[in-house]
């Protein structure tokens, strides 16, 4: 174990002193070549992609969302500036506008067809609980009004509310229900 001290300590101070590398004993050659050439220039690389989706999509509530034929317009412009950057530089400029058309049909027509009469069947059944609920309301407003006349309660004739059972006659005055 001594012994390996021994050779490790010289081991380790001979790699922090200073020494000469090979590079600097061996013999030294010198090549120059002389060529020389120098190119200037830029190239510019622009492109424009339109994607013509997402597609525009009806929707009609309960889930249901359907998308047909759409037509699309899209315009574009792209510039570039290049130049040096000395005073007296060159510069160029350059600049694109376009447009550009897309029309998209569905491929499958009568996949649009059962969309379309799905949100058909799903408006008439919105109308229909509109036309129920108007109807509970006009029922419970009856009812309510009659209630008050045949008690010989109304609002009074300058009242904003005073129309409200306007419309209601009762036929009979039986006050029992």
């Amino acid at each position: 174990m001594n012994a390996l001290r021994l050779l490790t300590v010289p081991l380790i101070v001979s790699l922090f002193l200073p020494s000469r590398s090979i590079a600097e004993t061996a013999p030294q050659n010198t090549n120059i070549a002389g060529p020389s050439a120098s190119a200037t220039g830029n190239v510019t690389n622009q492109a424009v992609q339109i994607l013509q989706g997402p597609f525009a999509v009806n929707q009609f509530g309960g889930g249901v969302a359907c998308s047909g034929p759409s037509f699309s317009t899209n315009l574009f412009t792209t510039g570039n500036l290049n130049g040096s950057a000395d005073p007296g530089g060159y510069q160029s400029h350059t600049g694109n506008a376009g447009i550009s058309f897309g029309f998209n049909v569905p491929l499958d027509g009568s996949i649009t067809e059962l969309c379309k009469e799905r949100a058909r069947v799903t408006l008439a059944r919105q109308q229909a609980e509109a036309d129920k609920a108007r109807l509970d309301f006009e029922l419970v407003r009856l009812l309510k009004c009659g209630e008050a006349k045949r008690m010989g309660v109304e609002f009074h004739p300058q009242s904003p509310y005073a129309s409200i059972c306007a419309d209601v006659i009762l036929t009979t005055n039986n006050t029992t229900p």
